[in-house]
């Protein structure tokens, strides 16, 4: 293999392994993001439940006896 050859080989390998680099970086910054998102949604909800206990019971109800009818 020529030395050019070797050389232009190891630069794209190069590049290769840089944009595979930016791609987990940007991958876990997003799942960073949307970690936090399910948080801030799940304690939201809490404070709903805790705030409304009786109207998330008959929600929950509804919902239930929706599912039960869909399924029939």
């Amino acid at each position: 293999m020529p030395t050019t050859t070797k050389a232009s080989a190891a630069k794209t390998q190069e590049q290769i392994e840089e944009t595979a680099d930016a791609i987990k970086q940007q991958a876990k910054e997003k799942l960073e993001a949307g970690a936090e998102s399910i948080q801030q949604a799940t304690k939201s909800a809490e404070n709903v439940v805790k705030d409304h206990p009786l109207l998330s019971l008959g929600c929950a109800f509804l919902a239930g006896w929706a599912v039960s009818k869909l399924i029939k």
